[in-house]
């Protein structure tokens, strides 16, 4: 194997590795937000961009911005941007939002923070890119089978 293989190799593996940390971070910080997050009422305005998605149903066919503004505890306004799917003249969306006390930019709208299947999708999609991405993990596990 060539050094630029191996290079090439080895970059791929800290990409896809690194999604796969990424996917499971998001994930995690959703569900610390809900469980340790403090709740707040929020301002939100939506906008409609894009165009139409006529292979789906009239009621998620347009992508819509969410942009909620927010006061924390110590009087601080803090933003925070979402994009949902909507109909052709309204999208759904709450005005609760979660946010860390110790760090308020991390924050999320009451729906995208509750625990979902999404989120456990998220986790195990994330395991599966670093499980086969290290073949190290997986030959470390085989030698600490015993030997009869």
């Amino acid at each position: 194997m060539t050094k630029s293989k191996k290079k090439s190799d080895i970059f791929w593996r800290v990409v896809i590795s690194a999604v796969g940390v990424a996917l499971i971070a998001m994930a995690v910080v959703n569900l610390i937000l809900f469980l340790f997050g403090t709740q707040t009422s929020a301002s939100v305005s939506v906008r409609r961009f894009g165009g139409a998605d006529n292979g789906r149903p009239s009621e998620i066919r347009y992508s819509w911005a969410v942009d909620y503004t927010f006061i924390d505890d110590d009087g601080d306004k803090h933003e925070g941007h979402s994009t949902k799917l909507g109909s052709d003249m309204s999208v759904k969306t709450d005005d609760t939002v979660y946010y860390l006390k110790a760090a308020p930019f991390i924050n999320g709208l009451e729906s995208e923070v509750e625990p979902n299947l999404g989120q456990l999708i998220y986790v195990c999609l994330g395991i599966f890119l670093i499980y086969v991405m290290n073949p190290r993990l997986k030959r470390k596990k085989n030698k600490k089978k015993p030997k009869t």
